[in-house]
C-alpha cells in the first residue's frame, strides 16, 4: 500500500449501544517456494504462487477470503446489528511481527471482544471445529551478530578474533540453559551464517533463533539467559556484539464465555461431529497480543480453528486445502457475530 504500509482495519458502526467486536485475519504468505509439478492441484489448476519463495502455506489466502465474504454479509444485514465490527486484516503473522505495531496503532483500542480463527491446523478433519484455543506460547526471536577480526589461519591466527566459535559457543550454551520448573521454554538456534574461506579467521558470524515459554514471564527469562550468554561468549572470544530483535508475542488463553459463544453457534450448524471448547496449542500466533490486550482490558476473545483435510502439512510446498472449509468458517463466524451484536 502507498507509504510501505501492509496493515489495515475497517470499521462498521450500526449506531446504538452495543459491543466492539474485533475480527482479526492474517494474510501474509510463508517463505517457502511453492511446488510446481501437475500433482500440486494450484499448479494444475492454475492459481500457485508466481512469486518465487513465496506462497500461502499456511491457509491465510482463505482467511482472507472468509473475512471479504463475512464483511459482505455483515453489510447486506447492518439493519440488524448494534454496537461496532472491526475488521483487521494483519500482515507478519510468520515471524509474528504483525500484531504489536498493529496495536501499538490503535487496533483494538475500544474493543471489548474479538475473535481470530485458523483453517485446520489441530483441526484437522473437517467435521472438528476447536473453539477456545489455549496455551500460546509466548515468543521472542532475534538475530544476533557476532564482529571479530580477520587474519591468516596459517601464519598469524593469533591476530584474528573468531566470530564464527564465538557463535557456536554461543549456540551450544543457549540450548544447556536449565529449564524452568515453573512451565516449558523452548530455545532453537535455527540457522547459524558466518566465515569468509577455509584459511581465513572468521570475521563475522550471525545466529537465528528464537525462545518461547508457557507464560511471557518464562519467554522473558529463556530470552534474558541468551542474551547474557550471547555477549559472555562475546567477550571469551573477544568479539563484539549485536542483538535485534525482529519478533515477539505475548502468551495467551482463549476466554471460556467466547468460546462457548462460538461453540452454540457450531451445535446449530450440525456440521461438526467433534466441538471442542478447549485445546492446548503449544505453539505461538500473534493473535494473542491482541487477545491479551483486549482481556487486560476487561474484554472477551477467544481463538478457532476450523476443521479441513489438507494435502500437505503447513508450510509445505505443497500445501492446499479443501475450500468446502471456506462456508463452514464463515457460517460460524456469522454466527457468532449475530450472537454477540445482533439485536
Amino acid at each position: 500500500m502507498e507509504g510501505g504500509l501492509t496493515g489495515f482495519w475497517a470499521d462498521m458502526d450500526f449506531g446504538g449501544a452495543g459491543p466492539s467486536l474485533a475480527l482479526r485475519f492474517d494474510m501474509d504468505s510463508n517463505d517457502v517456494s511453492e511446488a510446481t509439478d501437475a500433482k500440486h492441484r494450484p499448479a494444475r489448476e492454475g492459481f500457485a504462487s508466481v512469486n518465487p519463495g513465496a506462497m500461502h502455506a499456511c491457509g491465510h489466502d482463505g482467511h482472507v477470503a472468509v473475512a471479504l465474504a463475512l464483511a459482505e454479509v455483515v453489510a447486506s444485514c447492518r439493519d440488524t446489528l448494534r454496537g461496532k465490527i472491526r475488521f483487521i486484516f494483519q500482515p507478519a503473522e510468520e515471524g509474528v511481527r504483525g500484531a504489536a505495531p498493529m496495536a501499538e496503532a490503535g487496533a483494538v483500542e475500544g474493543i471489548d471482544r474479538i475473535l481470530g480463527f485458523h483453517i485446520g491446523f489441530q483441526a484437522n478433519q473437517p467435521g472438528i471445529v476447536i473453539c477456545g484455543t489455549q496455551n500460546f506460547l509466548a515468543t521472542s526471536k532475534a538475530d544476533i551478530t557476532f564482529t571479530g577480526v580477520t587474519a591468516h589461519a596459517g601464519a598469524a591466527p593469533e591476530e584474528g578474533r573468531n566470530a564464527l566459535l564465538a557463535a557456536c559457543t554461543a549456540t551450544l550454551n543457549m540450548h544447556a540453559i536449565p529449564r524452568s520448573g515453573k512451565g516449558d521454554t523452548r530455545i532453537t538456534v535455527g540457522k547459524l551464517v558466518g566465515g569468509q574461506g577455509r584459511n581465513v579467521i572468521p570475521p563475522n558470524a550471525t545466529l537465528y533463533l528464537e525462545t518461547r515459554g508457557v507464560t511471557s514471564e518464562l519467554d522473558e527469562y529463556m530470552f534474558g539467559e541468551v542474551q547474557r550468554i550471547g555477549k559472555a561468549a562475546a567477550d571469551m572470544w573477544g568479539c563484539g556484539y549485536d542483538m535485534v530483535l525482529t519478533g515477539g508475542t505475548k502468551s495467551g488463553e482463549s476466554s471460556p464465555e467466547m468460546a462457548e459463544i462460538v461453540a452454540e453457534g457450531a451445535r446449530e450448524m450440525g456440521c461438526f461431529d467433534t466441538i471442542l471448547t478447549r485445546k492446548n496449542f503449544g505453539a505461538s500466533e500473534d493473535y494473542s497480543h491482541f487477545m491479551t490486550l483486549v482481556q487486560q482490558h476487561g474484554g472477551i476473545g477467544s481463538y478457532v480453528q476450523v476443521g479441513t483435510t489438507i494435502a500437505a502439512g503447513h508450510h509445505n510446498s505443497r500445501f492446499d486445502f479443501d475450500e468446502a472449509v471456506l462456508p463452514r468458517a464463515l457460517e460460524l463466524l456469522a454466527r457468532a457475530v449475530w450472537r454477540i451484536g445482533g439485536k
